[in-house]
């Protein structure tokens, strides 16, 4: 990766040089370049804030389930963004055990 020098902004390729896309900045490449190793880049799988075991079989509330439309669901409250914000409501169909999230 190349930076450019006036604006710090990455720099494209094209037509053998490097150019900047916010400046007039380019840099010719005098020689060709070669390039040695590719690595494909893997996307990672993320995890859920909450899994199904952590909102137990315990109180209930009216939500309407968003997959199968059930008006009864488990909940639990839970702080999971900074002090100042408020609690992250978890929820989980009684029905169909769908899992959601209301802030």
């Amino acid at each position: 990766m190349e930076f450019c020098p006036t604006c710090g902004n990455l720099l494209r390729y094209g037509q053998s040089q490097f150019f900047c896309s916010t400046c007039p900045y380019i840099a010719r490449i005098e020689r060709q370049v070669e390039i040695k190793k590719k690595q494909l880049l893997v996307k990672k799988s993320i995890d859920p804030d909450v899994k199904k075991d952590d909102i137990p079989k315990g109180p209930e509330t009216e939500a309407p389930c968003p997959r199968c439309g059930h008006d009864k669901a488990y909940f639990k409250t839970m702080q999971i963004r900074s002090a100042d914000e408020p609690e992250s409501r978890f929820y989980r169909c009684v029905k169909c055990e769908q899992t959601w999230r209301e802030e």
